[in-house]
Formats: structure tokens, C-alpha cells, sequence
């Protein structure tokens, strides 16, 4: 899925992001919650995530128009401290709630080494990585995961153990003069479309694999569900009236300088960056060992540069999406 494609339209970042947020616009959603899901989306595609790209837009586009979450939600702090802030979504897709969580437990952490923001009632909140990313612009190292409750079976509909849930994750470490270390993925070993015979073998060649997934699934759904209070009495009424808002997220926010110096940390990661990709033999296949991050850093940079290479199957889509909404697109 997030190889790049072999056929492909190049098209500007600009391009992207007008399209996108008039999309999310025409679907009911405020002019300030799609610039930012447009923002989000758009910046899966230059790093080369395209599963969590523009290429969601469209599904996006139609869980607003349908209800079945809420495009003008009225987003509310449900609590908050010198070092945790609890939004509630109410019933929202979750970029918007998440990122004022992480905004506000950045400006903490500032001032306390540390915070904690928490999101419940929101929808699909995307690539784990856009909330860590935040806080590491601001020179910070940060969690994210998002849960729900109880179980995350969504992507299990046969309930095997070896396909225990997905739910996203990232950390992110903050470099200086080599590629940040950003950890951005899910939970379990196999990707949602990875389904069939080749696949299920892997259960008796590898278990030790598929327990490990097991139990990173079931701590990211209880910190990414019951820890943000998607028990509560309100939470399930609102994933009844917006069934695509079930869902929770978490964000930590740290100092890299907690402990240490912050210039020796990021020094410290430079230096497994570069050993990494210097002295590691690569995986069979790979010309090159990187750590998590590198690939999508080298692309972000060429693709804000020279445009973004959007798939022909992911193009025909916004095609699609443009004739259905009515909305012009931006690009040749």
C-alpha cells in the first residue's frame, strides 16, 4: 500500500491541500477543521504514507454527509490541570479534537517537562504521527495511540488471535542534523488487507510475533480507550448517534531535556540514525538499513520540492469525489 506507486500523476502540495479542504468544506465540515484535516492528509501523501493520504478523502467526505459523525461538533475540556488536558469530541472525526489536545499539552509541557492530552468521543484521528510530529517541531519527544472500547475488532471480523486489532501508534525523537526517529504504525505485525493462506502460515512459523502484536494491540486500545474515558455512560450514546466516532486517542508530550542535555539527545540520535544506515546489514531486498522515519523524511522533502506522486488508482478517485461534490479540481 505505501510503496510508491509505479503510475502516478505529480501534482502541487497547494493543489492538494485546496482540493481537499473544499471537499471537506462542501461536506458540511468548518472552514478551520478541514483546512487542518486537509493539512494532515496532504502530509501523509509528501512523506509517502498514502494509505492515510488524500486517498482517504473521499470516505472521509461521505461519514460526514451520512452523519454518521458529526461535521459541526461542539468540542469542549472536559477537564484540565497544569499537566492534562481531556477533550471531548463529540462525535467529530478526530484531527481537530487530538490536535487541540496535543497543542495544549505542548504549551504544558513548556512550562512542566511533561503533559498528557486526552481526546474521547471522535472519529478515525489518521496517522498517529501527525499529533507526534507536532510536538516535536516544538523540540519535544511524544506518544500517540488511539483506542476504543472495549476491543479493537474492527479489522477483525473472524476474531483470530493472530489478527487481534490495529490500532495506531508513533513515538517520535527528535534529531539535528540526521533524519528524526519517528516510529508511525499500528499495533499488529500484519496490515489490514493482509488476508489469506500465505498469511495465516506465518501463525505457526512465527507465534512469538503475533503474541507480541497481541499485547501492543490490547495497551494501545486501553490507553487509546478506557484511559481516556470511552467507558463513561455519555460515550456510548454518542457512538450510537455517530457510529463513526467510537473511538479514543492519547497524546504524551515530554522535554527531551528532562533528564539530560537536549542538544546530547539529539546528538544521541543522530548517532543511531547514521550507525543504522552505515554499519547494519539491510534486510534482504533493501539496498539500505534505516531506521523508521528516514524513508519518509528523504520523501517529504523531495515531494515539497518537486510535487507529490499520487497514484492513477488514487487520482480516479479524487475524479470521482470532485464530480460527486461538485467541487473543481486543482490541477491540470
Amino acid at each position: 500500500m505505501n510503496r510508491p506507486p509505479e503510475e502516478f500523476t505529480v501534482i502541487k502540495e497547494t493543489d492538494l491541500l485546496i482540493f481537499a479542504a473544499d471537499c471537506l468544506k462542501a461536506s458540511n465540515m468548518p472552514d478551520d477543521h478541514a483546512a487542518l484535516l486537509a493539512r494532515c492528509l496532504v502530509n501523509s501523501d509528501l512523506r509517502g504514507v498514502r494509505s492515510h493520504g488524500t486517498r482517504s478523502l473521499g470516505g472521509y467526505c461521505r461519514v460526514l454527509r451520512e452523519g454518521k459523525a458529526n461535521a459541526t461538533p461542539e468540542i469542549r475540556v472536559l477537564k484540565e490541570t497544569d499537566t492534562v488536558i481531556h477533550i471531548d469530541g463529540d462525535g467529530s472525526l478526530g484531527y481537530t479534537p487530538m490536535m487541540m489536545a496535543t497543542e495544549a499539552a505542548i504549551k504544558k509541557a513548556k512550562t512542566k517537562g511533561i503533559a498528557l492530552g486526552g481526546a474521547c468521543n471522535i472519529g478515525h484521528y489518521g496517522s498517529a504521527g501527525h499529533y507526534v510530529r507536532r510536538a516535536m517541531e516544538e523540540g519535544f519527544t511524544a506518544f500517540s495511540v488511539q483506542g476504543s472500547y472495549p476491543q479493537y475488532y474492527e479489522s477483525n471480523k473472524g476474531k483470530r488471535a493472530m489478527y487481534y486489532g490495529n490500532p495506531p501508534l508513533s513515538f517520535g525523537l527528535p534529531s539535528d542534523k540526521e533524519a528524526p526517529v519517528v516510529l508511525d504504525a499500528a499495533t499488529c505485525i500484519m496490515a489490514d488487507y493482509w488476508r489469506g493462506p500465505e498469511y495465516d502460515a506465518l501463525e505457526s512459523l512465527i507465534p512469538a510475533a503475533f503474541f507480541k502484536s497481541m499485547g501492543y494491540t490490547a495497551v494501545g486500545t486501553a490507553l487509546g480507550g478506557v484511559f481516556v474515558g470511552l467507558a463513561d455512560e455519555r460515550c456510548q450514546e454518542i457512538k450510537q448517534k455517530y457510529p463513526a466516532a467510537r473511538l479514543g486517542g492519547m497524546v504524551w508530550v515530554m522535554d527531551i531535556g528532562v533528564f539530560g542535555n537536549a542538544r546530547d539527545f539529539r546528538h544521541g540520535i543522530d548517532e543511531m540514525v547514521r550507525l543504522a544506515r552505515e554499519e547494519m546489514i539491510p534486510m534482504q531486498g533493501y539496498d539500505e538499513a534505516t531506521l523508521p522515519g528516514t524513508v519518509e523524511d528523504r520523501l517529504e522533502k523531495d515531494q515539497r520540492e518537486n510535487g507529490i506522486r499520487i497514484g492513477t488508482e488514487e487520482v480516479e478517485r479524487l475524479h470521482e469525489l470532485s464530480t460527486e461534490l461538485g467541487v473543481a479540481v486543482t490541477w491540470n
